[in-house]
């Protein structure tokens, strides 16, 4: 392992079938079951911190391209996810792999909160990529299941 690298998983939930060749990292394709035209791949990397930093931000310029990216060294890592309308999420993780908050930002996000139990919330859900985890979570559970049916939301 070179100097630096970080063992790393990348996972693309889905990519548009005719997108997949922008992707070097994922060697093998499947169907993807939930999105008609898309397919999903994995792969186990070795990345610095900075070579995360730029896959995650090259895989974010693939249309309608939905992904997961694991850092998890010794003692801290970092997560990526990415949903083609909201963006990409980076978090700090743990040596247990959850998700880290500094004591700055939960002071900024009382201060925005202005005592606001409700905003309060909205703004630690936020932080926590709550919303991203939401809708990646139909993707996650079909690796393990056939019996999953991705619904359309309205808005």
């Amino acid at each position: 392992m070179a100097k630096g690298q970080i063992p790393s998983r990348l996972v693309i939930h889905a990519c548009p079938a005719a997108e997949t060749h922008r992707i070097s990292s994922i060697h093998s394709w499947i169907t993807q079951p939930l999105l008609l035209g898309f397919q999903a791949g994995s792969a186990n990397l070795r990345l610095t911190a900075l070579e995360a930093e730029q896959l995650a931000s090259e895989l974010a310029l693939v249309p309608n391209i939905i992904f997961e990216l694991t850092q998890t060294g010794r003692d801290s890592g970092v997560l990526f996810m990415h949903l083609p309308r909201q963006g990409v999420f980076r978090g700090e993780l743990n040596a247990a792999g959850s998700l880290t908050l500094s004591e700055e930002r939960l002071q900024l996000m009382l201060e925005q909160a202005t005592g606001n139990h409700r905003e309060f919330t909205r703004l630690l859900r936020l932080a926590l990529g709550q919303s991203w985890d939401d809708l990646l979570e139909p993707f996650r559970a079909v690796r393990h299941s056939e019996n999953v049916v991705l619904l359309n939301r309205a808005g």
